[in-house]
């Protein structure tokens, strides 16, 4: 029987006990001191604000969608075998036809293998193709059958057999040829045209939402610095063409400097100075970036774009200020203008935090946050002394509870060092004495930190550069937008991830010469496990708080703030602050959907994207409240945190996590490792908390967003392990000669599932389990002292 097929059964069962379970429970039997109304209770009538059948006065709605889909029309994704194009994308998401995917395993160009359906439509979509060279290869390379055989024989197989250099972020050289080659060829206008035709086409007002998007993808010296440019309105309003990151110098002499400002200068020449044109950047694997998508604040005054550094004798030691010429108020105000929004997980990891990248920032007496656990992509935690303490707290060394990235295994991909320190130009992995490091991982490659370091540089150029709101998104490579779950995960990249040999790992020679066998550990060069697809996931999922699901409310809520990022779940979470205390009902309110800020509810305060006012006199610390509801068809709550950046009396940039503000009182336990099933109990199906901060400074420029986070249950590895596979994986069965399942046991492939080790020239496994906790983070609020 096809896996598939006899899986699908088993998941509805789950979630049909889950809603049972959860939505049967009297407000009065629910867990915990922090429970609250858990369904969105219907808004008085109040008379329609909008054409859209959802739309009442003073009142939003929750919409999901996703911001970052690629199809044919993208260059890598072409030849990763994608063979949906935008309009399949979107015809996809809202549930109207299924996407077309590949034979899994198969290096067969552009067949189709089989198709999938989405669960949920969705309610938004972004199809954001990478400008670089848009379109080119879908419009040359379809004239005919023999054409695209020429085509992958002389580009495809050379992008797909370098997949390695790929997944760790670096355009392989001739990728970057081709691309530069082609960088102002004028197939992009007939693309970007073609692509805009289709959003306007596939629009329907109130029901499904189409942006007009691209991604912009500097990624030179290995520094991914990618962003999606997310466009206001109709065709019209748009540009007539997209902006790439490469020019027909840049495989030559590449150099990302000022790429960020590239960008922003385009825009503001070729949108803003449009009329009716209006743009937002979102920022995306800045856990990729190498310590330059957010640059510390220089020692001089918090400045952070690329100084000249010709003439610098080679071999001489690089210092810190090397890297930094004065970053101007107008630079500084354009960041802000455009990157108003942050991808916080995708595809390729979360960007919150990571075990081991606290850096100076984290203040708790504990060293470390336990939640920074969750889809770590990349990790200095190497399990050897050099470690930073807080991985001793992640890395117990067993395989059966430890997070995934514990048991990583691809050096120099996964497995990497801690970056000197942030720049330009890949001088970020500029080691002491001019050594190069290779990738590494810097504290300010995540979220928090970063935006704990724009306070910093806010207390010298008097404004934040870095401040950003949350969202999420997939990064699929499939065109399958919104395809976010777990238990069936198809893989988003092609020939990256989409059979288990790809997805879990494989035994390589690393220095390979011919005659050289992977399975034959005394006739393989530098054998290594490469497994760094295990490190990609399902992504995650935009969430918004708007009146009605039209272009201008969605791309408004994404601008201001009223906006949440989640892990692929469609768990929904809101925040509030006022200078005032709150009234009694306010978790109800919250839950209503009911706009509260300017009315009778909150006088003076700040939704969450939002700022709040100057306090009035005598005011002591602001009053906050938070609200989180698991999905219809997840599984409940275990907890909300709220994370606060601050600067502290020394001026230092600093970062206090308060955990479990609401949480369970109930016992909280893994997922059983055999079915994936998850104890519902009598765990909250809704959570919200009134809190006070404790330390509040009213002379200390601050931020505080809010994280909900769901009940242990199974990641995608764990569902292919223990579930999905035809045959239950027993690592017992490895041979000991090579660490390879035998063909006989029908489990080749699946070697990624244990936790393989080497001794005397004999090899054992033991099964992996990493069970996650899916979560949602809101937007911050702020507050700028006067």
């Amino acid at each position: 029987m096809d896996k598939k097929m006899r899986f699908l059964p088993l998941v509805p069962a789950l979630v049909l006990g889950l809603g049972a379970c959860g939505s049967s429970l009297p407000l009065a039997d629910q867990s915990g001191p922090g429970s609250a109304p858990s369904a969105m209770s219907p808004p008085p009538d109040e008379g329609a604000a909008g054409p859209c059948a959802d739309s009442r006065a003073g009142y939003k709605n929750a919409y999901f969608g996703d911001t970052h889909t690629h199809t044919s029309y993208s260059i890598d994704a072409y030849f990763f075998n994608a063979l949906s194009d935008p309009r399949t994308a979107h015809r996809y998401a809202k549930g109207a036809e299924p996407a077309p995917l590949p034979a899994k395993g198969s290096q067969e160009i552009f067949t189709l293998g089989y198709t999938i359906e989405i669960d949920r439509p969705l309610d938004f979509n972004a199809v954001s193709d990478h400008a670089e060279f848009l379109g080119g290869l879908a419009t040359l390379c379809n004239l005919d059958g023999q054409t695209q055989q020429q085509c992958d024989r002389f580009i495809g197989q050379g992008v797909r057999d370098d997949v390695r250099a790929l997944a760790a972020g670096d355009t392989p050289f001739h990728t970057q040829l081709l691309q530069s080659l082609l960088a102002d060829a004028p197939s992009t206008l007939e693309a970007w045209a073609r692509t805009k035709q289709i959003n306007d086409e596939e629009n329907e007002p109130c029901v499904y939402t189409t942006l007009h998007a691209y991604e912009y993808t500097s990624n030179e010296i290995g520094q991914m610095l990618h962003r999606n440019v997310i466009f206001k309105g109709a065709a019209e309003n748009v540009p007539a063409d997209v902006f790439p990151a490469v020019n027909a110098t840049t495989a030559l002499a590449p150099q990302n400097g000022n790429d960020d400002w590239d960008l922003f200068d385009h825009l503001e020449l070729n949108c803003t100075a449009l009329i009716g044109c209006q743009a937002l950047t979102i920022p995306h694997n800045a856990n990729r970036s190498d310590g330059r998508m957010f640059l510390a604040a220089g020692e001089a005054a918090g400045f952070t774009v690329l100084g000249d550094l010709t003439g610098v004798p080679l071999g001489r030691k690089i210092e810190q200020t090397d890297f930094y010429q004065a970053l101007t108020v107008a630079d500084a105000e354009l960041r802000r203008a455009y990157d108003r929004s942050y991808e916080m997980t995708q595809h390729k990891g979360q960007s919150e935090c990571a075990a081991g990248a606290e850096g100076p920032y984290l203040v708790n007496d504990e060293g470390y946050d336990p939640n920074c656990d969750f889809e770590v992509d990349k990790t200095v935690c190497a399990g050897d002394a050099q470690d930073p303490p807080a991985c001793a707290h992640f890395c117990t060394g067993d395989p059966g509870t430890d997070p995934a990235f514990c048991g990583y295994r691809t050096v120099g991909s996964n497995i990497v060092e801690p970056c000197l320190f942030g720049g330009p130009d890949g001088r970020s992995r500029t080691a002491e004495g001019g050594e190069d490091t290779g990738n590494c991982m810097h504290v300010l490659d995540y979220y928090r930190n970063a935006m704990a370091e724009g306070l910093l540089i806010k207390q010298s150029l008097g404004i934040n550069p870095y401040r950003m709101n949350i969202t999420a998104a997939l990064d699929t490579h499939s065109g399958d937008s919104g395809n976010a779950k777990e238990w069936d995960f198809t893989g988003h990249g092609g020939v990256l991830d989409d059979d288990p040999r790809e997805q879990l790992g494989f035994w390589a020679c690393d220095d390979e010469t011919a005659g050289d066998d992977p399975n034959d550990p005394n006739n393989c060069g530098e054998r290594v496990f490469v497994d760094f697809a295990r490190a990609l996931n399902p992504g995650g999922l935009g969430g918004v708080w708007a009146a009605e699901n039209t272009r201008d409310a969605i791309w408004d809520a994404l601008h201001s703030g009223e906006s949440f990022g989640t892990s692929g779940t469609r768990l929904r979470i809101r925040s509030i602050a006022s200078w005032q205390p709150l009234p009694a009902d306010i978790c109800a309110q919250l839950a209503s959907g009911r706009d509260l800020i300017g009315g009778q509810i909150v006088s003076e305060g700040a939704a969450m994207g939002g700022d709040l006012p100057p306090p009035p006199a005598g005011a002591g610390a602001p009053y906050l409240a938070v609200y989180a509801v698991q999905d219809p068809e997840g599984y409940p709550l275990q907890q909300l945190d709220l994370i606060k950046g601050y600067i502290n009396m020394a001026g230092e940039p600093k970062l206090r996590v308060y955990s479990a503000v609401a949480a369970t009182t109930q016992p909280v336990n893994l997922p059983s490792p055999e079915s994936c099933a998850v104890e519902v109990g009598n765990h909250p199906e809704s959570l919200c908390a009134q809190w006070r901060d404790p330390e509040f400074d009213p002379a200390s420029d601050s931020f505080w967003y809010a994280r909900a986070l769901e009940v242990p249950s199974c990641r995608w590895t764990d569902w292919l392990c223990n579930v999905n596979a035809e045959i239950p994986v027993d690592c017992g069965q490895l041979d000991a000669s090579n660490g390879v399942f035998p063909e006989a046991s029908g489990l080749q492939g699946f070697e990624g599932c244990c936790e393989i080790s080497e001794h005397n020239g004999q090899f054992s496994g033991e099964k992996r389990f990493s069970p996650i906790r899916e979560r949602a983070w809101a937007s911050p609020i702020w507050y700028e002292r006067p």
